[in-house]
């Protein structure tokens, strides 16, 4: 390159600009799947969205165990361990963007042929406004933006997305008690204490994870509930993601009642023809 060239002020910028790394989050325009609404309550609480964040995870196993009462180790393993890398993904994700936390996530399990199934986790990140040298680690929560809002207000932190799974097996029906099920209107009993017995063990293991936090509680608890009927497979499948929550500093703070106009109401359609 030619003197002359090298010392344009352009070509200077245009280099300066190659030899910087970029980094997911400097830009200054956000992407977000916020209504206008929840970005404007985030505003309120000093938080400004950032980008939209995912993770992922896929896991396959081999529930052949029909043995009642008993838990599939191996089975609620395998779908725990998805979960837990779609909740390490968007943690990723947001220390590469900088980001304090993820609100507004879509949490979703997709099970598909051959015992394979995918969890996939989608949210907006979010940055503290005014940013000290104490901020704590990114957080990961399953609340919506508006409940986020509330929860700060409230003298609450989220501490981080918990999980609870478990998989119990219950006893096959002979063909006998099938034929006389089929005719009389009986309670299938070693189905439901089978499903008692796995909502308890997935609760504990959720409250295990919310301790290991140091959280106060759990909120916003979502719950998917699944027989599997099968040849040789015979278990419900209870899985349970919350958010955990702890007091913040001040412990909780009383909220005065507010009149509140949102602003992505659809418009009111009653009259027209």
């Amino acid at each position: 390159m030619s003197p002359a060239l090298s010392s344009a002020p352009g070509i200077e910028a245009a280099l300066a600009a190659l030899r910087s790394p970029f980094v997911p989050g400097d830009q200054t325009t956000f992407i977000s799947d916020l209504t206008v609404g929840e970005l404007v309550l985030l505003e309120e609480i000093g938080y400004r969205p950032v980008d939209i964040v995912s993770g992922a995870g896929t896991a396959s196993w081999n529930p052949q165990f029909t043995t009642s009462a008993t838990e599939g180790n191996m089975w609620g393993r395998a779908i725990a361990t998805a979960i837990d890398h779609a909740r390490s993904g968007i943690v990723e994700e947001l220390h590469r963007r900088r980001a304090d936390g993820v609100v507004a996530m879509r949490f979703e399990l997709e099970r598909e042929r051959a015992n394979l199934l995918t969890c996939t986790m989608l949210g907006t990140a979010v940055q503290r406004i005014s940013r000290g040298s104490g901020d704590e680690h990114p957080f990961a929560t399953t609340l919506s933006a508006r409940d986020f809002h509330l929860l700060v207000r409230g003298g609450y932190r989220p501490s981080g997305i918990v999980i609870g799974v478990s998989v119990v097996g219950f006893a096959a029906r002979s063909a006998a008690q099938s034929l006389g099920l089929a005719r009389d209107n009986a309670e299938l009993s070693d189905q439901t204490t089978a499903l008692y017995s796995a909502r308890e063990q997935a609760m504990e293991m959720m409250e295990r994870e919310a301790q290991g936090l140091g959280a106060d509680g759990v909120v916003e608890v979502q719950l998917q509930e699944r027989p599997v009927n099968a040849l040789l497979t015979h278990a419900v499948e209870f899985i349970a993601v919350g958010t955990a929550v702890h007091r913040g500093p001040k412990g909780h703070q009383a909220l005065a009642p507010e009149f509140q106009l949102t602003l992505d109401d659809q418009p009111d359609t009653t009259f027209d023809r």
